[in-house]
């Protein structure tokens, strides 16, 4: 999948910060560790830059470009304690940057809502099912409007798993701030579902 040169890639896990607790294992290396993150990372962190409005080649191209500095990262024998962290931080940040390139702040796109309506279409609905169908996306569509755009990003990255500290890493928030986010996205949602 990644080729890079067998020198980077053959530094031990200890120098990368990436020690494991069995002294008998072999060490892994910068690829190896790469190879991992990427499998493990890449699509929550694509959904996630997709959630934040970037399009399908603008999330593909930040998600890549995070991933090299990852490289570059562990190649330099830096050691992070939260690589999950470490790389939405990146990501956003890339995604920060590219708007403020563009000198304007992106409402939620057609596309990104186009990937909530997915979520919650039925593969194969009746016409009473997709009626209620388009009521829950007309639903979430003006309870997601509703909310800020780092509410959006805090609620997202806690369905995606995140840990409260992993979001204030990523969004640059402190650990409070983001918990208080979250609460006030979820009091907005439920107020829309309860129609209030």
């Amino acid at each position: 999948m990644f080729h890079f040169s067998r020198r980077i890639a053959a530094r031990p896990a200890g120098i990368l910060g990436l020690e494991t607790r069995d002294a008998a294992a072999p060490p892994v290396s910068v690829m190896e560790s790469l190879e991992r993150h990427f499998a493990e990372h890449y699509d929550t962190l694509y959904r996630f830059l997709r959630h934040c409005g970037a399009a399908e080649a603008m999330a593909e191209d930040l998600s890549q470009e995070a991933f090299l500095r990852l490289h570059r990262h562990l190649a330099e024998a830096r050691p992070e304690q939260n690589i999950r962290a470490w790389l939405f931080r990146v990501a956003y940040r890339l995604w920060i940057d590219h708007l403020r390139e563009a000198r304007r702040e992106q409402p939620v796109l057609d596309e990104t809502w186009e990937l909530w309506t997915q979520a919650l279409r039925d593969p194969s609905p009746g016409a009473d099912e997709e009626l209620l169908a388009r009521e829950r996306r007309e639903w979430l569509r003006a309870a997601l409007l509703r909310l800020s755009e780092v509410e959006r990003q805090a609620v997202h990255l806690r369905a995606d798993g995140l840990r409260y500290r992993e979001i204030a890493e990523v969004l640059g928030l402190g650990y409070w701030a983001v918990v208080e986010a979250v609460r006030r996205a979820l009091d907005i949602l439920g107020d829309e579902a309860h129609g209030l």
